[in-house]
């Protein structure tokens, strides 16, 4: 997660290239482990998917290795609730 902060000018490239607004990495500590959480907003997340997927950034290839280690199966793990999302228009 280090390597998304020392590289900020890609990381900003693949948010225009796969139209996303906004991404967030969590790391939650529980008695069961560590989890991550992710949050992301986009106007098309399939758009976003795919782009990820055909990504040709050299960080976008690092970040897909990274999550197979991590990743309890390497897939997504939980199906998660939108409760809400509140975003300030003067952003």
């Amino acid at each position: 997660m280090g390597e998304v902060r020392d590289r900020s000018d890609e990381v900003v490239e693949t948010l225009r290239d796969e139209g996303m607004k906004t991404e967030s990495a969590l790391l939650e500590r529980t008695d069961d482990g560590p989890h991550l959480v992710y949050y992301m907003e986009a106007e098309d997340i399939e758009r976003v998917w795919d782009q990820f997927e055909d990504s040709d950034h050299d960080i976008d290839e690092e970040h897909k290795e990274v999550m197979r280690e991590v990743l309890e199966d390497g897939q997504d793990v939980g199906e998660y609730e939108l409760l809400y999302h509140v975003t300030n228009p003067d952003r």
